[in-house]
């Protein structure tokens, strides 16, 4: 009986998920990384920050986080209380979330969240440039009325999930085909 109610419940949940997000969204802004006066942050512009390097992705607001860690994106997008709408943009068509991270040995320097135009498929690029700083670029899609895809690493819990499928549906072939020949 419950399983027949969770047929009917589920996706009538879904579609009302889905009704009540208007279109999918993903994270914008930058996280500065390790800053020593934080209260200085206000007064720092992506122009300030980034100058002549056009290249490097910077999108206001700037933030910095209590002892420097990354920021909890999830804390973010379940917080209520938080003004989090300056913290998002609309994922419109042809655009995708891209989080665009500066590593150097092992450390995150900095990461840039945002909407954006990319020649390029959901999945993480790196580059590793010649001083051993790495740039890492993670294009995806988010979903309706979901956490914005470029605040996780979706990529990996998905796979983890359908590792995690695919072993299940083994055992339960594996199981059946025992029980059909006892």
């Amino acid at each position: 009986m419950p399983l027949k109610l969770l047929r009917f419940w589920l996706p009538l949940l879904l579609f009302a998920c889905h009704l009540l997000a208007e279109t999918p969204q993903c994270f914008r802004f930058t996280w500065v990384g390790a800053y020593e006066n934080h209260s200085n942050i206000v007064t720092e512009t992506c122009d300030s920050r980034v100058g002549d390097f056009n290249d490097i992705p910077c999108v206001e607001p700037l933030v910095v986080t209590p002892n420097d860690t990354v920021p909890d994106v999830k804390a973010l997008w379940q917080n209520t209380t938080e003004d989090r709408d300056q913290y998002l943009c609309q994922m419109s068509a042809a655009h995708s979330c891209v989080k665009y991270s500066y590593i150097f040995k092992g450390g995150i320097l900095n990461i840039t969240y945002m909407c954006a135009m990319v020649n390029a498929s959901n999945g993480c690029y790196r580059q590793t440039h010649e001083n051993g700083m790495q740039v890492e670029a993670c294009v995806c899609t988010s979903r309706l009325g979901m956490i914005p895809c470029n605040g996780c690493s979706r990529q990996r819990l998905h796979d983890r999930v359908m590792g995690l499928a695919l072993c299940l549906l083994g055992a339960y072939q594996l199981l059946n085909k025992f029980r059909r020949i006892v």
